[in-house]
């Protein structure tokens, strides 16, 4: 059973948040490992806030020379297709879905449904039941795991592969 897994960065212009980074992989439930992964730059037609910058490492000049939301929006869904993934994605943090769906024009229709499993809200129900501490990023959720975060934080790509390999260590636990 394969899953995809994505995450987005968004530049927090006043004028409006818009997406300039989609990353995704596709993950196998049953091994736990990472089939492929994909990422995209978008270009928000926006000059990039300089916390942004500091914080996901993605220039102005990445943007400014990356393609539209469509392009990377179907880059991602062309992933999920090949590996013939669940139409419901996970996600670290509800929103990302509707964040894209937002931006895509009504000519590029959104495959994956209505909802995304959100596996911070796993992560927060299972600290719940344990009565611990449920507020944390990703990062600092997987080390209450026992898990190491894997590449750069605030990179779509990075975090879209360390939300599935935190979605199986939970889905251990359940079994």
């Amino acid at each position: 059973m394969k899953i995809l897994s994505f995450d987005l960065e968004l530049n927090q212009d006043p004028t409006g948040a818009k997406i300039i980074e989609i990353g995704a992989c596709v993950g196998d439930i049953a091994t736990g490992e990472i089939v492929e992964g994909y990422f995209a730059f978008v270009n928000p037609h926006q000059t990039l806030m300089d916390h942004i910058i500091k914080l996901t490492g993605i220039t102005q000049e990445q943007v400014d020379n990356a393609g539209n939301i469509v392009d990377a929006y179907l880059g991602m869904e062309n992933l999920a297709k090949k590996h013939a993934c669940l139409t419901l994605p996970i996600v670290w943090g509800g929103g990302d879905g509707h964040a894209v769906r937002l931006e895509l024009p009504a000519t590029c229709k959104w495959s994956f449904g209505r909802r995304e499993l959100d596996v911070k809200t796993i992560f927060q129900a299972y600290r719940m039941a344990k009565r611990e501490k449920v507020q944390a990023g990703l990062a600092k959720a997987m080390t209450k795991m026992g898990l190491n975060f894997k590449g750069r934080k605030h990179r779509a790509l990075d975090d879209a592969i360390n939300t599935f390999i935190m979605y199986c260590e939970l889905l251990k636990k359940f079994q």
